[in-house]
Formats: C-alpha cells, structure tokens, sequence
C-alpha cells in the first residue's frame, strides 16, 4: 500500500516539477536507505535543493489535497489549506507563516499539528488572553506557546524531550515580539519529582511519551505539577497575579497522574484544557471528566482530529473545562 500511494504521489508532484520523475525516483532511493543528500526540483525558472523530508511534505501534502496555492518566483510558496504559507529559497530554506503571522522553522513539518492550531483552532480559548496565565503541558515545538503568547497570554512552556524544546527555543526565537510572554521549561509533569524516561520513534516525535517504547528513549528531568508551579514562583512569577489562569495538557498520559494526584492543584486554575490519552493509562473520558467535574469544573468533550474520530472518543479526544 505505501509504495502504491508513493507512485500516485510521483505522478501528482508532476503539476509542481518539471522534473518530477527524477525527483521522485532519487526519493524513492533515499526513503529505502539506497542513496542519500538533497533532492533537487525545478520549479519556475529555478531549481531547489529540498530535504527528502521537505520534498515529502510537500508532495504529499499536494496529493492530499491541502496545497491551496503553489508557485516559483525566487521563492517556492505552497499555500495550505487556504491559510498557512511555507516559502522555501532554493537552497531549501523553510519557513511556515500562519494566518495570525506566526513563523515557524519549517524543518520538523507535521500537518496534524498545523492543522489542530491553525486550522482547526482547537487550542482556542478566547479572543483577547491579555493577562492570562497559561501553563502549556506539552509545548512541543512551540506551536502552542506562540499561538498564546500571540493572542496576549504569559505562558509558561513545558517540553521534556531535549530535541523538541531546541526547536521550541528556535521558534520562539523567531517571533521576537512574542519572546518576552514565554517561559519555556525543559521538564516532563509527571507523578514524582525527580527524572523519567520518555519515549521517542524520531528526533522530532509529537506521540513522545513516559507510557510508551519507542526506537529509543531519554531520560529527563520531572516535576509535578505542584512543584513546577512551585518553581515557577521561585523564578519571579506570581500565578495569583493573573486575571485568569488556564491549563492546557497534552502530555500523552500524563493527565491521569495530575488529575488523580494533585486536586488542590488544579483548583488553582479557571479553564483546564487536556487531550487525552486513555489508551495509554487505561482510562476512559467519561471516568476522566467525572474527576475533574467532581473538583468543581465543567467540562465538555470534543474530537480534535480524524484520529480520535477513528480511536473513539471514550479513549482520546479533548475536554475542555471551566470551573463553575
């Protein structure tokens, strides 16, 4: 099947290259471990000197049905679904631009992701955050704390695994005028203080998780919830001090110790939001939802992609809840 839909890829990306035969055959080569290096296209008057992991996103992407737009004048511009521009120089330089003028490093593309934060919008809490307090559990590689900090939040962004929170770094980098309303912290929320391994099937793994193998696994720092908060006051920020205060968690199971270990705790917050991962923990939505509405929230549940749709919502999904 994988290599049946790489060969209707091929013959799509010949709307987008002149060379897409060549290009998609020197893909095909470095994808099985036969050959190595860039994949050079042309493209307008120019050609382009893609990462096969580039090359793959966009065509894929193509095939897919998420290219809106796409053009060659100096710069590659692929236009995603209407709304996020990526534009690649020719010496396959990327970026992503996404529709509240956000800039993205374009090296670790995931379209779930763009899609969730962009498109979708599922991380939306409100139009104006100004002094809110947001404390993202699972910051990834920083798509979430700009998306944030751009609509006025403070957030403070959580991201165990080393290489995500470089790219989280570099990101944040990026939109300089966001930098000063992100805390990031290199650290995993789990149920004890101390360090924990995390497991990853890429450098680049947004399904990285404490309850899962993986090709390899890292070992990280770890607080609870209580202490990283407890460490945020120690670096100078008072959580009291904010109009509002939200959790957003999607931490791949982490949620279940927070929720079942640390009540006071979430107290302290007006909206907690969390995807969820009962299929990792063995829990479901609905005994997730009853513990925290039994701490004075109310919640209501959503898919928030085609996975959970496929997964059924009672073992992944997202809950949003407000305290009443």
């Amino acid at each position: 099947m994988g290599l049946i839909r790489d060969l209707k890829v091929a013959l799509a990306s010949r709307r987008l290259f002149r060379n897409w035969l060549s290009a998609g055959f020197k893909y095909l080569l470095i994808k099985h471990g036969l050959s190595g290096g860039f994949i050079t296209v042309e493209c307008g008057d120019s050609e382009y000197r893609l990462s096969p992991k580039l090359y793959s996103f966009i065509v894929n992407a193509y095939y897919d049905g998420y290219v809106s737009g796409f053009g060659c004048n100096g710069l590659m511009e692929a236009v995603l679904g209407d709304a996020i521009r990526l534009t690649v120089n020719r010496s396959g330089d990327a970026l992503l631009i996404t529709p509240d003028g956000t800039r993205l490093y374009a090296d670790h593309l995931d379209l779930i992701v763009l899609s969730e934060t962009w498109l979708f919008d599922v991380h939306f809490l409100g139009f104006d955050l100004s002094d809110w307090l947001v404390v993202d559990v699972g910051a990834y590689v920083g798509d979430t704390p700009l998306y944030f900090a751009k609509r006025g939040a403070f957030v403070i962004a959580v991201k165990p695994v080393p290489s995500h929170f470089e790219a989280m770094l570099r990101n944040i980098e990026l939109n300089p005028g966001l930098k000063p309303r992100i805390l990031p912290i290199n650290a995993a929320i789990a149920d004890r203080d101390g360090y924990v391994e995390i497991g990853l099937g890429s450098e680049i793994d947004g399904e990285a998780s404490m309850f899962k193998g993986g090709v390899r696994r890292v070992r990280v720092k770890s607080f609870t919830l209580t202490s990283l908060l407890s460490h945020v006051r120690d670096l100078g920020i008072d959580i009291n001090s904010f109009r509002v205060r939200a959790l957003k968690m999607d931490c791949k199971g982490c949620e279940w110790d927070v929720v079942n270990n640390e009540p006071e705790t979430l107290k302290l917050f007006e909206i907690v939001k969390i995807e969820y991962s009962g299929y990792l923990r063995n829990y479901t939505a609905n005994q997730l939802i009853s513990k925290v509405e039994s701490l004075g929230f109310k919640c209501r549940r959503y898919a928030h992609n085609e996975i959970a749709v496929r997964m059924g919502l009672n073992r992944h999904g997202m809950i949003m809840c407000v305290r009443v």
